[in-house]
């Protein structure tokens, strides 16, 4: 039977032959080939081109709760209220299989239009939340930015959080840091960057 550590070696050995026998059966007179990465320095305002493109992503546009993102296109969204009697829209931005498996959610809860830190982090220790002002979005959208990093036997509550007043609801974005390798938190930042509000 073929362990973890044999197969981890089996492979490690192919990827070292393949590497010699491309190195090995190079034309020997040809210049190296180099790779050129362009640097930003502080003069220039050119924008950097990051890791993650955004040209496969998809765009969600929801007309009754007025915003619209684009998101990963080998992730999904589902809207998860109808489980949540809380809650009117809960949208899980991740592999869905069921409600909570998503690495970002957005949610409107019923009845609530202003923000209160105490009411939606009660009762985890104020210790435990960093709250600041922020500016999200296309458009610089005034934002609360809560930091939760809270350690209990019932789990481990490390998220960051938005919440936007807009058109008399209040939308609430949360991302799960411990999702961190479904969905990296510059991702999370891209995706946050071009949140638009549509009314």
């Amino acid at each position: 039977m073929i362990t973890t550590k044999k197969l981890s070696l089996i492979l490690l050995i192919a990827a070292v032959m393949v590497v010699l026998w491309y190195a090995i059966s190079l034309p020997k007179n040809q210049p190296p080939v180099v790779i050129e990465i362009p640097i930003q320095n502080a003069t220039t305002t050119e924008p950097v081109v990051t890791a993650t493109s955004t040209k496969d992503w998809l765009t969600y546009r929801n007309e009754e709760y007025g915003f619209e993102i684009i998101y990963p296109g080998d992730l999904t969204i589902k809207d998860w209220a109808y489980k949540t009697p809380n809650w009117e829209l809960l949208l899980y931005l991740g592999k869905n299989k069921d409600i909570g498996d998503g690495a970002v959610s957005f949610g409107v809860e019923k009845d609530i239009k202003n923000f209160d830190a105490e009411k939606f982090f009660w009762p985890i220790p104020r210790e435990d939340i960093k709250i600041k002002e922020a500016t999200i979005g296309v458009n610089n959208y005034k934002a609360h930015e809560v930091a939760v990093n809270f350690h209990s036997v019932d789990g481990d509550n490390n998220t960051i959080n938005y919440f936007i007043e807009n058109a008399n609801k209040l939308l609430r974005i949360t991302y799960n840091k411990n999702k961190g390798a479904e969905l990296s938190e510059d991702t999370f930042k891209m995706i946050l960057s071009n949140l638009k509000f549509i009314k």
